[in-house]
């Protein structure tokens, strides 16, 4: 008796996308190997799964270097203009992004278009100093929008030689007008030495920051 159940070609992709949204740190293109074998169709695969991609991208915040450019830009929703377009705000640059090569092309200045660029300049003056002292690998991109200043962080530890891999990103969101920061840390580890453990784990904070000391940075 043949207990096999045919599955639609939709059906493998959004199972496969699945999969590549659980991704560990840098094992995504293990992941996405993998479900090639089980989808057969390379090419449709692509088209279908290219959405998964894109959305692992940004919620795991990969980075990349700009042509040109000696520091890394993390991609993430704050720094999103438009389809495939990001922002790297240190540089003022805006660019394309391939989710699937990992790469940025067609650079354009892009000109600021809020009142906090000042106090962005300065907060991400002090995180690049605070990153480079914590953060062995650590990569921080900070954002201005009309209200809000938003820093993001990114360290991976890669080390699949010893069976282990993993990531610290962390965001956190200054509301100048009520003076509010909000921020979350997640923690994603894979060991798969003899096993397949993942550690996932997430941390929200609320808090108040008092205004005179918003006003030592925008006054510095």
């Amino acid at each position: 008796m043949d207990d096999r159940v045919d599955i639609s070609f939709q059906e493998k992709v959004k199972i496969s996308s699945g999969f590549v949204l659980c991704s560990p740190p840098g094992e995504v293109n293990d992941v996405f190997n993998d479900v090639r074998t089980l989808v057969n169709n390379d090419e449709a695969l692509q088209d279908g799964i290219l959405e998964a991609i894109e959305q692992y991208n940004v919620e795991q915040y990969i980075t990349v270097t700009l042509p040109g450019s000696e520091h890394e830009v993390i991609i993430s929703q704050y720094g999103k203009l438009g389809e495939d377009r990001f922002l790297d705000p240190r540089s003022k640059q805006s660019f394309k992004f391939d989710h699937i090569h990992l790469t940025a092309h067609d650079l354009e200045n892009y000109a600021t278009q809020t009142d906090l660029e000042p106090l962005r300049v300065a907060v991400e003056k002090e995180i690049l100093t605070y990153v480079g002292d914590h953060y062995p690998n650590g990569v921080c991109t900070i954002y201005a929008t009309d209200k809000d200043i938003i820093i993001a962080v990114v360290d991976n530890k890669y080390n699949p030689n010893n069976f282990w891999n993993g990531r610290w990103l962390a965001s956190w969101i200054y509301d100048t007008q009520s003076n509010t920061l909000k921020g979350c840390t997640k923690v994603n580890v894979h060991y798969y030495e003899d096993g397949n453990v993942q550690l996932n784990t997430e941390k929200n904070v609320d808090g108040q920051v008092a205004s005179n000391d918003v006003s030592l940075y925008t006054h510095a």
